[in-house]
């Protein structure tokens, strides 16, 4: 190699190498956002992370005594219709993990309802896309993209943004769904890390 071609190779790796320090990794955000003094507790629908289980379900009889929810397939979730906030109609099951009693997560799968094995652009690939323009618009921007392994699957992208306590996690999850998780990071923490 060339004195100018070494020099340039040599200046394009520190160049690269300056860049990554100056990105901060998954971790240094999360201890960034987690060491804010507030806390965020909005989820969606007038849920809250760390409500209490019984306040989740009067939550939920109310919203479905208005028609704005029902109780998804064997009564394992809640279904919430979507009809016109993505690009095709589109259900939205969701149900929380507790703790103490209390909401630690609330655990949220996207479908659209026209899917099929043959309709590929309602696939899970182009409504992952779609989910987190959907979740800026509830939650802001400043989703990152990160690489993740998943078994059987390789390598596939998910979207996070923390917000203090609040993480918002979105990933394709089957052919068909894009998981969101809304996690309270400081409830969710071992016991003796909070």
């Amino acid at each position: 190699m060339s004195q100018p071609g070494f020099s340039m190779f040599c200046f394009l790796g520190l160049l690269l190498l300056v860049a990554c320090e100056r990105t901060p990794s998954h971790e240094a955000i999360v201890a960034r956002e987690l060491a804010r003094p507030d806390t965020i507790s909005e989820i969606f629908l007038n849920y809250e992370l760390g409500m209490l289980r019984q306040a989740f379900y009067d939550s939920s009889w109310a919203l479905n005594r208005r028609g704005l929810v029902r109780q998804g397939p064997q009564n394992q979730n809640v279904l919430y219709e979507i009809p016109d906030a993505l690009p095709y109609k589109a259900t939205m099951l969701y149900y929380p993990d507790f703790k103490d009693d209390r909401v630690v997560q609330m655990r949220t799968r996207f479908q659209y309802d026209a899917w099929a094995p043959w309709n590929r652009r309602l696939w899970s690939d182009s409504l992952l896309l779609d989910v987190r323009q959907l979740m800026e618009t509830w939650y802001g921007e400043g989703f990152i993209t990160r690489e993740i392994p998943v078994p059987l699957h390789g390598l596939t992208r998910e979207f996070v943004k923390n917000d203090a306590n609040r993480q918002i996690t979105i990933r394709r999850d089957t052919d068909s769904e894009v998981l969101v998780l809304i996690t309270d990071l400081r409830a969710a923490l071992p016991e003796g890390n909070e």
